[in-house]
């Protein structure tokens, strides 16, 4: 990372719709309704929200067109990513873009129209979403998965407006998929500070050492001293001095993205490792704010390689569709299966998502159980402590009994929908 100076401040690094016939299988069966009738249907005016917004379906199969199981995997989880699927299908940015015959977000909306629409069948994918990669050989999904998300930047910064974006490097990918760390270091001999942030699409885990994921993101924000040889040159003391270094994340993405360094960067060998992951998890300790409220994430999908070299091998994945459910996505077949399947892979990129609403939720609950356990003189209205002008009479507790319950209710309902999703479970993997 570049060293610049900043004390007291923060720098940041720079680092109308055609048809895809290639869309469409060959075997399509005749449709009762056309796609203009159902795309508003399916769509039904949804905006950007982080979770599923309606019950879809799993997506469709893909259609192997030679050694393309990385670009099937990866595709399939972007196809079941709540967030960027409610705005695809609601058709907000080719409605109004000026390069639809050679746009990547037009072209991921087509695709991701056409996949939810034919639920249960297989499709071909577009050739606008796969004509960057060499066809017929095997290709690192990661690396897809990167140009992809990129290549959907640069279509949205030509007057980009969306989601109230005025920066020339802010977009729909950015706001998504985007977060920013801040690198820290602090001169043992001065105290003098300097913060660096540098914005990130994912996070890369070492996992040599990591028996779990949670253990890799603590070893990744582990303060680290630096001195002897890599000792700090300060500007303030004018020489090498012995000093900290933190990483943190300062913004945290709305979809989190792991990737579990399992290739060699000089051999492309694999490193066969059993490394533990949550279906859910607070990621708050990883913040550099100190926010009272924890930041939970669910998973949603699980991209898998099976094979020795990342030149070689086989890509599928799990996705968890909209209607709860999980299935594994193996190019054209498409399979339901249970969470204990999904976690118990070797994980390549593991897809999360922000609970914000179960987030708030369990807050909500949290303080309210804290108010009923206080003074006689504090009610409950809204979640929040109101000192009462009066002691509260028999009426006034059964009102905070009620709103306790009533919050309950809502953890009970959202244990169903996430698996327990406030609670971390994690499952050791196994081939």
């Amino acid at each position: 990372m570049a060293s610049t100076k900043a004390v007291g401040t923060e720098v940041y690094l720079s680092s109308c719709p055609a048809t895809d016939p290639t869309l469409s299988s060959p075997d399509e069966p005749n449709r009762p309704q056309n796609e203009a009738q159902v795309v508003p249907e399916l769509a039904a005016k949804e905006e950007f929200h982080l979770s599923w917004q309606r019950p879809h379906d799993v997506g469709a199969g893909l259609e192997n067109t030679g050694n393309s199981c990385y670009m099937n995997a990866v595709l399939q989880c972007l196809t079941h990513t709540p967030p960027l699927v409610n705005y695809m299908l609601s058709r907000e940015h080719s409605q109004n873009c000026c390069h639809q015959g050679d746009c990547m977000i037009c072209a991921m909306e087509a695709h991701v129209t056409r996949s939810l629409l034919y639920s249960g069948d297989v499709i071909q994918p577009s050739e606008k979403l796969t004509a960057a990669f060499h066809k017929h050989r095997q290709e690192d999904a990661h690396e897809f998965l990167l140009f992809t998300l990129n290549a959907m930047h640069t279509s949205c910064l030509p007057g980009s407006k969306l989601l109230g974006c005025t920066s020339e490097q802010s977009s729909l990918i950015h706001e998504i998929f985007g977060g920013s760390w801040k690198s820290q270091i602090k001169c043992l001999h001065c105290n003098e500070t300097t913060d660096l942030l540098e914005p990130f699409l994912d996070i890369t885990l070492d996992i040599q050492t990591a028996q779990s994921v949670n253990q890799a993101l603590e070893n990744l924000v582990m303060e680290e001293q630096l001195c002897g040889e890599n000792a700090y040159h300060c500007d303030n003391c004018r020489q090498k001095t012995m000093a900290s270094k933190t990483l943190t994340v300062k913004d945290a993405p709305k979809v989190l993205l792991l990737v579990l360094n399992r290739f060699s960067e000089f051999t492309g060998d694999k490193k066969d490792r059993k490394v533990s992951y949550p279906e859910s998890f607070d990621f708050q300790p990883y913040i550099s704010q100190s926010h009272r409220q924890p930041l939970f994430y669910s998973l949603y999908a699980v991209l898998v390689h099976d094979g020795v070299t990342c030149h070689s091998g086989h890509y599928f994945c799990y996705v968890k569709a909209g209607n709860g459910h999980w299935y594994k996505m193996d190019d054209s077949s498409v399979t339901r299966c249970d969470v204990n399947s999904v976690l118990s892979e070797p994980a390549y990129v593991l897809f999360y998502v922000q609970q914000t609403d179960l987030r708030t939720n369990l807050w909500v609950l949290s303080q309210a159980e804290h108010q009923v356990g206080e003074s006689s003189y504090t009610t409950i209205n809204r979640g929040s402590p109101t000192e009462a002008a009066e002691p509260p009479d028999h009426t006034e507790n059964t009102a905070a009994k009620n709103f306790l319950d009533h919050w309950k209710t809502l953890l009970n309902m959202n244990t169903k929908a996430f698996g327990e999703t406030w609670k971390t479970q994690t499952y050791s993997e196994s081939k």
